[in-house]
């Protein structure tokens, strides 16, 4: 198959990043996605990486000798998603993703315990804690323990996707919107294994507001049929927002920053946070052979006990086929 090269149906938009929270690994989450279909007649390869250091507590005092410690999420996730998008015709397209996942005590605390005192930044306190450690645990509403296990590595929920075209074509000057539907099947092995389906819908949309820059936001919510996991209760039901501004200066590249936020998680772990918050800076360089990269970073903006701490992320896109 020939490579598509024109710039018309490089990828723009957001880089379809999804969290990756040791709490909400098991869990469907919407990615932040642009309206605009991959072409009928390409199929579009992605092969995206997450590696985030993930830190949050709620106790009387920092350390390891608390009197009463409500929760701590202490650990790493790197995740290796494979994912394949099809236009199948004009405004619809279909996609498969599937992630290879990793939890564990990671390598990290020591290098952005140093960044905090050196910048001076809130660093949560974590040099009163026991560095590359994984440690999942608390005590529900109830004053019982809760605690994860399994470090290591597994395959993760194979997700399916459908996203059609409401309104408006991908190159287009005016606005353009389009509805996305989600399944998360229960494939996952190790310690990523769930019994259960998750399910996610959303509307997405994209605003040219000048000839280099552009608007996308979505807002949709995920149900899924699994509560219980390793003891810790989820919410059923999430609602998912994101807006992004995308600045082209050059024609093959785009900065993106995106915030992004979720409704609550977790609700049997005591005092543990309600809104998960995100910010995200990325760049993209699509090259003339039909090759895109992706690469930048996420910061939780917002109850910092319940968000990724600092992760980095970075894509390579290839786009194949014949345009019809």
């Amino acid at each position: 198959m020939a490579a598509a090269q024109d710039e018309e149906t490089a990828p723009h938009g957001p880089s379809e990043a999804r969290e990756e929270w040791l709490l909400a690994q098991p869990r469907l989450t919407l990615a932040s996605i642009s309206p605009d279909c991959v072409p009928a007649g390409l199929t579009e390869v992605r092969l995206h990486l997450d590696w985030g250091n993930d830190f949050g507590w709620d106790q009387d005092k920092p350390g390891e000798a608390p009197r009463d410690r409500r929760f701590l999420v202490d650990g790493e996730h790197r995740t290796l998603a494979l994912q394949v998008r099809r236009g199948v015709r004009p405004g619809l397209d279909l996609s498969a993703r599937l992630p290879l996942e990793w939890r564990g005590g990671g390598v990290l605390d020591g290098p952005i315990d140093w960044f905090h005192r050196v910048t001076g930044f809130p660093g949560n306190s974590r040099g009163s804690f026991l560095s590359d450690e994984l440690r999942v645990t608390g005590r529900d509403d109830r004053g019982r323990l809760i605690r994860w296990s399994g470090e290591g590595t597994g395959i993760g929920r194979l997700e399916l996707q459908a996203r059609r075209a409401a309104f408006g074509t991908a190159g287009a000057s005016g606005p353009r919107a389009s509805v996305v539907g989600s399944v998360g099947l229960p494939t996952g092995t190790g310690p990523f294994a769930v019994s259960g389906l998750g399910f996610g819908a959303q509307l997405v949309a994209a605003l040219p507001v000048a000839r280099s820059w552009a608007l996308y936001g979505g807002a949709g919510a995920t149900f899924e049929t699994e509560r219980r996991i390793e003891g810790v209760e989820y919410e059923r039901a999430r609602v998912h927002g994101f807006l992004s501004i995308e600045w082209r200066p050059a024609q093959r590249w785009g900065l993106l920053a995106e915030t992004s936020a979720a409704s609550r998680l977790v609700t049997n772990l005591a005092r543990y946070p309600a809104l998960e918050w995100y910010l995200r800076l990325n760049a993209r360089l699509n090259l003339a052979s039909g090759w895109s990269f992706e690469g930048g970073f996420a910061e939780g903006l917002s109850n910092q006990q319940a968000t990724t701490d600092f992760g980095i992320q970075a894509g390579l896109v290839r786009r194949l086929g014949v345009r019809r």
